[in-house]
């Protein structure tokens, strides 16, 4: 049997060109509409807008610290799952150097959207510098999305039983669950069937796609026994429940960090009905989606509205727009570093 570690046949580049940095126009648009008229509606009244403010002005910094320490814990997670896939392969690597990839992938994937191809792709450039065959790198990445849409398909199960326990599983939350189940299967679904098919070229209409087809044949390079490793699999879906459990824990400390109080349950599962609203709008980071299904689900489990928003925004804040400062900084040193390793 030949070591997931072998440098995969004619492959050895395919993930070390240049990284798509075609930006795309106006992806921004939707999202950011979107959300300016959630907020617009909310303080359309004068005294929700008056609570609104006051909400952000007597948020307690403790809690806001307790915030950021759980969202360091999300990129950790997403170290240790990296970290495991390259020790099945035989190559060793400090977790705190993964988790730098983490953050730099958002950022990248932020700042020039290519539907995740471009951050990927990225990833798997840091995997290479520290010893991982071509294969392996795609190996982690893909198992990354296998244990998340696994990890997000249990956590909205749960969900989805704790709203239909309290009568709030209407008809909007049933269309979402379901079109989610569809992107759950299918992406998965095509991962494994690509895998270890070496022969399988991408179409014409994939290849137009910047840094898709490297991607795609750099997939079809990997392993498949890799990703159909029960332990490991079970090990990356349990470390991205984590992940998710660890956004909703800082939705949550929000939330208390405001001067509300809410059940767990109600906020784990508001939080992972705004997950499945981002991953089927296709809107890059799902932008004016996920705040417009946040506020809506805390709402109707009994959060007053001006709450809701506040400390979905400020959820916001810590996940997708507060990284973008350190993480801007660590890709354009990687950046700046590759091109001064080619050039020499």
């Amino acid at each position: 049997m030949p070591s997931p570690t072998a440098e995969t046949p004619g492959g050895g580049g395919l993930l070390d060109g240049p990284l798509p940095m075609r930006r795309a126009r106006w992806w921004w648009v939707p999202g950011a509409v979107l959300l300016i008229a959630l907020v617009a509606f909310v303080l359309a009244r004068h005294a929700e807008e008056e609570q609104f403010l006051h909400l952000l002005r007597q948020a307690r910094p403790g809690w806001l610290l307790v915030a950021v320490l759980l969202q360091l814990a999300t990129y950790l997670c997403d170290g240790v799952l990296w970290q495991r896939v390259l020790r099945h392969t035989g190559v060793r690597a400090p977790v705190w150097g993964l988790a730098r990839l983490s953050l730099m992938k958002l950022t990248f994937d932020q700042l020039i959207p290519t539907a995740g191809i471009g951050g990927s792709m990225m990833v798997a450039r840091g995997l290479r510098k520290v010893g991982a065959a071509p294969g392996a790198a795609a190996a982690a990445i893909l198992m990354t999305l296998l244990c998340f849409y696994a990890a997000q398909a249990l956590s909205v199960g749960w969900s989805l039983a704790y709203l239909w326990s309290h009568e709030e599983l209407d008809a909007l939350v049933q269309w979402m669950a379901t079109a989610f189940a569809g992107v759950a299967v299918a992406v998965p679904a095509i991962i494994l069937l690509l895998a270890g098919r070496e022969d399988w070229r991408p179409g014409p209409w994939l290849r137009r796609v910047p840094g898709l087809p490297a991607l795609l044949r750099a997939v079809a390079g990997v392993p498949p026994g890799l990703l159909r490793d029960p332990r490991l699999l079970a090990q990356g879906t349990l470390l991205q429940t984590a992940v998710f459990v660890l956004d909703a824990a800082t939705l949550g400390v929000l939330v208390r960090a405001l001067g509300e109080a809410t059940s767990l349950g109600t906020v784990f599962a508001s939080f992972m009905m705004a997950s499945v609203a981002q991953t089927v709008s296709f809107i890059p980071g799902g932008v004016g989606t996920f705040e417009a299904a946040s506020v809506a689900m805390l709402s109707f489990l009994g959060l007053p509205v001006e709450a809701a928003l506040t400390a979905t925004l400020l959820l916001r804040g810590f996940t997708l727009w507060l990284p973008l400062l350190p993480g801007f900084y660590l890709l354009r040193w990687s950046l700046s570093g590759n091109k001064r390793q080619d050039d020499h």
